[in-house]
C-alpha cells in the first residue's frame, strides 16, 4: 500500500560518513545512472544499475539553458561553491505510492518538483528509482544558490550590518564589524521544509483520487494521527538486498520488531472496535442487512470504485457519454461488447442505488417519525442522514429547511456550470446571442423555403434536399433551448441568492447584469452591503491595494492566484469593486500608485469580447475622471465615495434594509419554502 516517506539532506563538500572530499558528480551520477566527469580533477563517475533510472531536470524559465545538461550543471554547481566545506545541493528521497502506474508515478514526482522547488527558483535534478518494484522512489538534488535573471548565479546570503542608536557600526570582541547573515531565499526555513512535507502529501492523494484509489497517506506522525502504531524506518535498496543475499541488516531487524508489536496493537484495537460497535448500536449509525452488505461490496468489487450517492451519480453521467458516443458506430462484436458492458454497469448502479435509497428512508423512518419522507428529495434524504450522522443527534425544523435550501442552490448551480463555461460573459451576452441565433434560424428557414409551423413532410423534403442546413438549424434549435434554460436557471439562482441576502429588494425590477453586479459585490465584501456602509468598507490593506495594482499592471494572473486565491481576476465586475475601494483610499495611496490605478481597467483579463461590459467600462471612466480630479485638488483633501456607490443606490433606493437574519426569522415564523419540498413535517407533533 501507499507509505509516506519523505527525507531530505543537505549535501556538503565533505562527507559525514567519511569526512572526506565529496564530488557533487559523483552523488549526480550515482542517482542518474550517467558516466559524468569532474573537470576539477578529470575523475569519472559511473554506477551501474540493474534497472535504469527515469531522470529530467527542471530549471526555471531565467536559468541558463546549460542547466539542462546533467554534467555541465553540476560542473558549474562545484566551481561556484569554492569553500572546502561548503554546501552543494539539497537532496530529497521520496516513496512513490506502489498503486499508481509507471506514467502516473512520474507525472506526480515532476508535477510536485515543479510546484515545490522549481516555482521558487530552484533546478531540480529528479531521478525515479525502481530496482526494488516494491519501492519505486524518486531522489531530487536541488541548487542551493539562486540563479540571478540575467541567468547569473546569485547570493545565498548577504551581510546586515549592525549599527548603535548614532548610527555608528558596532563592533564585536575582536573589533571587526558586527553584522548579521540574511539568506536571500526562505529554502532553508524549518517551516518551509514542513510545507513541502504537507504539500507532497497532497499532491500524493490528489493523483490518487483522480485514479480511483481508495487510500490516502499524511505527512503527520502516527502520535499526530492519533494511531498508537510504531512507524517503521525506511529500508533502503541496499538494506534489502543484504538481507536478500542472507547479511543480517539492522535497519529490517529494527522494522521486525516493530511489525511484530504493531500487530499487538492491531488486535488489541480489534477488540476494541468490536466493543465500541456494541456501546454505538444505540446511537445513530448506517444499517444495512448483511445481505445489502454483500451486494454493496459486490457491486463495488465489480464497478472497482467505492460506492456511494455521489461516486453512482458520476458513474451513471458517465455511461451516458459513452453510450452517446458508440450510438452511431458501425455494428460490430465490440460495440457490442461495450454496450452489454454498459448495460450490465446501469443495472449494478440502479440496484446499489435501490439499496442505498432504502436505508435512508428506514433511517428517516426510524429517527423522524413524524417527517414526511414522500416530501424529500433523494438528495434532501441523503444530506439529512449524514447530518445526523455526523452531529449524532436528531435535526431540528430550521435544520431542515437549510438541508433543502442548500439542496437546491446546489442542483442550480451543477446545472448552470453544466451549461455554462463563464457565467460573466453569459450575463453580458445572453439577449444579444439569442437575438443572433434567431436571425440564423430565420435565414436558414428561408434558404430551404420551410417555416417554424410546417408539416412533418415538407421537413422531412427539406432534409433530403438540404441535409447541411437542417442539421445546422436542429443545432441552433438545441443551442437556443439550452440558452432559455440557462437564462431562467441564472435568474433563479440570482433571486435565490439575492432573496437571502436583501429580501426588501424587488428583483423582478432587475436585469440580470444588475443582479449579476450586487452578487458579486457581496461576494467581494464578504458580507450584505448598505448605502451608508459602503464608503468604509474596505477588503484589502493598503498594503494589499498596492500590491495587487502592480501586479495586475504586470499581468501577474498566476502570482495573484497564489497570494490572494479569493481575489476573481477573470471577474471584471470584481476588479471593478476593488478599484473602487482604491479610489475610495487614495488619500493612502501613492503617487506611483494612483498613476498605476488609473491604467488597471477592470476588463483586462477579459478572454473575449463576451466578457466586455458597457455598464463596467462607464464606470471605469468615471473611476479615472476623479482620479484625475483627486491628483489636480489632492491640497484640498478630497476623497472620493466611490462610483459603485451610485450604481447600488439605484438598487436599494427607496428600500428599507432588511438583515438576512430578521428575513431568515420571518420566514422562519410564515413556514415559506422557495423550493418545492413543502409541509415535510405534515403529521405528528413537531420535534
Amino acid at each position: 500500500m501507499a507509505i509516506y516517506h519523505f527525507s531530505g539532506q543537505m549535501m556538503s563538500r565533505i562527507s559525514k560518513q567519511t569526512g572526506k572530499p565529496k564530488s557533487p558528480l559523483a552523488c549526480a551520477a550515482y542517482r542518474s545512472g550517467d558516466k559524468l566527469i569532474d573537470e576539477v580533477d578529470n575523475q569519472s563517475f559511473f554506477y551501474k544499475r540493474e534497472i535504469n533510472p527515469v531522470t529530467n531536470i527542471l530549471a526555471p524559465d531565467h536559468a541558463p539553458d546549460w542547466v539542462y545538461d546533467r554534467q555541465k550543471l553540476w560542473n558549474e554547481v562545484n566551481k561556484i561553491e569554492k569553500n572546502y566545506n561548503a554546501q552543494f545541493a539539497r537532496e530529497f528521497n521520496v516513496a512513490l505510492p506502489v498503486e499508481l502506474s509507471n506514467e502516473q508515478q512520474e507525472n506526480l514526482a515532476l508535477e510536485f518538483c515543479q510546484e515545490a522547488f522549481v516555482d521558487r527558483g530552484m533546478v531540480a535534478d529528479v531521478a525515479i528509482h525502481r530496482d526494488d518494484k516494491n519501492n519505486p522512489h524518486f531522489h531530487v538534488m536541488l541548487t542551493v544558490r539562486p540563479f540571478n535573471k540575467d541567468g547569473s548565479w546569485g547570493i545565498k546570503a548577504k551581510r546586515e550590518y549592525v549599527f548603535d542608536d548614532k548610527g555608528n557600526h558596532v563592533l564585536d570582541k575582536k573589533g571587526k564589524k558586527k553584522f548579521i547573515k540574511v539568506n536571500t531565499t526562505d529554502w532553508n526555513k524549518r517551516e518551509v521544509f514542513n510545507e513541502w512535507r504537507k504539500k507532497w502529501a497532497e499532491k500524493a492523494n490528489q493523483f490518487l483520487h483522480l485514479n480511483d484509489i481508495n487510500t490516502s497517506i499524511s505527512h503527520l506522525s502516527n502520535e499526530d494521527l492519533g494511531i498508537e502504531k510504531m512507524p517503521t524506518i525506511h529500508e533502503g535498496y541496499v538494506a534489502r538486498k543484504m538481507e536478500k543475499n542472507g547479511f543480517e541488516s539492522d535497519r529490517i531487524s529494527h522494522n521486525k520488531q516493530v511489525k511484530k508489536y504493531n500487530h499487538t496493537v492491531e488486535e488489541l484495537n480489534k477488540y476494541k472496535d468490536k466493543k465500541k460497535q456494541i456501546n454505538y448500536q444505540n446511537k445513530f449509525a448506517r444499517k444495512f442487512s448483511p445481505m445489502e452488505k454483500k451486494a454493496l461490496r459486490d457491486i463495488a468489487k465489480e464497478l472497482k470504485m467505492f460506492v456511494s450517492f455521489d461516486t453512482i451519480t458520476e458513474r451513471t453521467k458517465q455511461l451516458d457519454k459513452w453510450r452517446k458516443s458508440i450510438q452511431f458506430r458501425q455494428e460490430n462484436e465490440q460495440k457490442l461488447k461495450q454496450l452489454d458492458r454498459i448495460v450490465k454497469e446501469e443495472h449494478l448502479l440502479e440496484k446499489a442505488n435501490d439499496i442505498l435509497n432504502g436505508e435512508s428512508e428506514r433511517f428517516i423512518r426510524s429517527n423522524y417519525p413524524t417527517w414526511n419522507i414522500n416530501a424529500l428529495s433523494l438528495e434532501e434524504r441523503v444530506a439529512i442522514v449524514d447530518k445526523t450522522i455526523n452531529n449524532n443527534r436528531l435535526l431540528k425544523e430550521h435544520e431542515l429547511d437549510e438541508i433543502g435550501e442548500e439542496v437546491y442552490s446546489n442542483n442550480l448551480l451543477k446545472e448552470i456550470n453544466s451549461l455554462l463555461q463563464n457565467r460573466y460573459a453569459f450575463v453580458l451576452t445572453v439577449d444579444v446571442y439569442l437575438l443572433q441565433l434567431n436571425k440564423t434560424r430565420i435565414n436558414i428557414e428561408k434558404k430551404v423555403n420551410i417555416k417554424s409551423n410546417s408539416d412533418e413532410d415538407d421537413l422531412k423534403q427539406a432534409a433530403l434536399k438540404h441535409p447541411k442546413e437542417i442539421k445546422q438549424l436542429k443545432e441552433v434549435v438545441e443551442k437556443t433551448k439550452d440558452l432559455f434554460k440557462a437564462k431562467d436557471l441564472m435568474n433563479e439562482f440570482y433571486d435565490l441568492e439575492i432573496n437571502k441576502l436583501y429580501p426588501s429588494i424587488d428583483v423582478e425590477k432587475l436585469t440580470l447584469e444588475e443582479k449579476e453586479i450586487l452578487v458579486v459585490g457581496t461576494e467581494y465584501y464578504e458580507q450584505e452591503i448598505t448605502i451608508d456602509a459602503i464608503p468604509t468598507l474596505q477588503r484589502y490593506s493598503t498594503e494589499d491595494q498596492i500590491k495587487l495594482i502592480n501586479l495586475l499592471i504586470d499581468n501577474q494572473k498566476e502570482t495573484i492566484n497564489q497570494l490572494y486565491p479569493t481575489f476573481q481576476v477573470d471577474n471584471p465586475r470584481y476588479l471593478m469593486f476593488f478599484k473602487d475601494e482604491c479610489l475610495r483610499n487614495l488619500k493612502e495611496l501613492s503617487i506611483e500608485s494612483r498613476k498605476l490605478l488609473k491604467t488597471v481597467d477592470p476588463q483586462m483579463f477579459a478572454t473575449t469580447e463576451m466578457d466586455n461590459s458597457d455598464l463596467v467600462k462607464d464606470m471605469d471612466e468615471t473611476m479615472n475622471v476623479e482620479i484625475d480630479n483627486y491628483s489636480e485638488n489632492h491640497a484640498l483633501s478630497h476623497v472620493s465615495s466611490g462610483v459603485t456607490r451610485g450604481f447600488l443606490r439605484g438598487i436599494f433606493e427607496d428600500r428599507s434594509y432588511t438583515s438576512k437574519k430578521q428575513f431568515e426569522e420571518d420566514l422562519k415564523s410564515k413556514s415559506k419554502r422557495k423550493y418545492k419540498t413543502k409541509n415535510i413535517h405534515r403529521s405528528g407533533p413537531s420535534l
